[in-house]
C-alpha cells in the first residue's frame, strides 16, 4: 500500500534485465528527495513525475524499455511525500518544485529535456516550468489536472485528514488524501506561473477520464499564453491510467519526442 520498491528490489529487477539502475537521495534544506536513473548520460533527458499517490518505479516498464533507452536517458522521481522523499510527509505544490527543480538543473547535459507528468504530476510540471523556462524542450502533460473549476469538492478528504480518521487511510493514500487537499489551494497560486511557460507542450488525455476532465487541455491552451507549440493528443478509449492501461499508445507518443 506505500506504492514503492526498496532499493534493493529496484536493484534485483533491473540486473535481471541487465539494465544499470542508477539510484539516488539527495538532501535539499532538511528534506530527502530520492529517484532512479536508467540510460547514458549522453542523450537527452525525459523526466517523469507520477501522480497521487504514487513513486518512481511507477514508469519502471519504459525505465528498462530497449527502444525507450536507445534515445532518452530517463529520470523518474519520488516526489515529496511518496516513495522514499521523506514518505507520509506532504508538501504543498510550489514546495515540490523548489525541491524537485535543484536536482533537475544539477542534471543537465547540453541535451534536451523532455518532462512528463501525469495527474497530479501534471501541475507540478507546469510549476517547474515557469520556474526554470529554459531548461525544458518540452513539457507531457497527461491527464493533468490543472482548473480549479473542474476539481471536485469531496468533502469527505476533509473529514479523513482529521485525526485519529487520518491514521486509517491505508499508506500511501494518506499523504495523498493531504496534497489533494493542498491542490484545492494550490491550483489557485498555480494561476500566476502559467504565462511565464515558455516550453512547447503537449496534452496527453483519454476521452473517458472520469477522475481528471479532458476540459483541463483547453484550459492549459487557453492560460499558456507564451508557451511555445501546443499540441493535443486525445486517445479515444482511454481513463485516467493511461501509462498504464495504454502502454504501447503511451510509449508511441514518447518515442516520437525526440
Amino acid at each position: 500500500m506505500q506504492n514503492r520498491w526498496s532499493d534493493q528490489k529496484a536493484q534485483r529487477i533491473f540486473q535481471a534485465k541487465k539494465i544499470p539502475l542508477g539510484i539516488h537521495d539527495t538532501l535539499i534544506g532538511n528534506r530527502h528527495l530520492h529517484y532512479a536513473i536508467t540510460g547514458s548520460d549522453s542523450l537527452p533527458a525525459l523526466v517523469f513525475i507520477h501522480g497521487s499517490p504514487g513513486s518512481w518505479m511507477n514508469y519502471s516498464r519504459y525505465m528498462w524499455d530497449s527502444l525507450m533507452l536507445k534515445k532518452f536517458r530517463m529520470i523518474s522521481i519520488d516526489r515529496p511525500g511518496f516513495g522514499h522523499s521523506d514518505f507520509g510527509k506532504a508538501v504543498h505544490l510550489q514546495e515540490q518544485t523548489a525541491l524537485i527543480l535543484p536536482v533537475l538543473k544539477s542534471l543537465k547535459n547540453g541535451q534536451p529535456m523532455y518532462l512528463c507528468g501525469h495527474s497530479m504530476g501534471g501541475p507540478v510540471v507546469v510549476d517547474l516550468a515557469s520556474k526554470e523556462p529554459g531548461l525544458f524542450k518540452k513539457v507531457i502533460i497527461v491527464a493533468g489536472a490543472l482548473d480549479i473549476n473542474q476539481e471536485a469538492k469531496e468533502t469527505w478528504r476533509h473529514i479523513m485528514n482529521v485525526r485519529p480518521l487520518y491514521w486509517l487511510l491505508p499508506g500511501a493514500f494518506a499523504p495523498s488524501n493531504t496534497e489533494l487537499l493542498y491542490l484545492k489551494k494550490d491550483l489557485v497560486q498555480l494561476q500566476l506561473s502559467f504565462d511565464k511557460v515558455k516550453s512547447d507542450i503537449l496534452f496527453i488525455h483519454g476521452d473517458e477520464d472520469t477522475w481528471v476532465s479532458i476540459k483541463n487541455i483547453g484550459y492549459g491552451q487557453q492560460k499558456m499564453i507564451n508557451a511555445g507549440n501546443i499540441q493535443a493528443d486525445t486517445i479515444f478509449g482511454a481513463d485516467h491510467m493511461i501509462p498504464w492501461k495504454n502502454q504501447e499508445k503511451f510509449r508511441e507518443i514518447l518515442l516520437s519526442l525526440h
